[in-house]
């Protein structure tokens, strides 16, 4: 088998492998094409803590729940992998729930507006 350099089929194959190549946040199914082709990974820790690489520390997340809270300050201390994902999981949830209204009011509803003035083919 090829040695790949990218993060699909590389490096970040063993945790997609190991979280069932699922998104730990939102659940997107990644063994369904072109679902996987959206995985990636997430540090649950921050940069310099000394388990921020550490792969019991990292969790398959597609690429929305990944840079969801990306400037947040999470607090780490003491805390399990599972209970790191416990604690971010409501903000990535929420802020998904946020880009799903702007995207039914103005990416969706203007699509169906277009289409019953007959613009279909747009």
């Amino acid at each position: 088998m090829p040695s790949f350099t990218d993060a699909l089929r590389g490096y970040a194959h063993t945790i997609l492998k190991r979280d069932g190549s699922r998104c730990r946040y939102c659940g997107l199914d990644g063994t369904q094409w072109p679902n996987w082709l959206y995985l990636s990974w997430d540090h649950l820790l921050p940069v310099g803590h000394p388990n921020r690489n550490n792969p019991d520390f990292i969790v398959a997340a597609c690429r929305f729940c990944n840079e969801a809270c990306n400037r947040t300050v999470w607090d780490v201390a003491n805390k399990t992998p599972d209970q790191l994902v416990a604690q971010k999981k409501p903000h990535v949830l929420a802020k998904r729930a946020e880009y799903r209204s702007f995207w039914e009011q103005e990416v969706r509803g203007s699509r169906l507006g277009e289409q019953l003035r007959g613009k279909e083919d747009v």
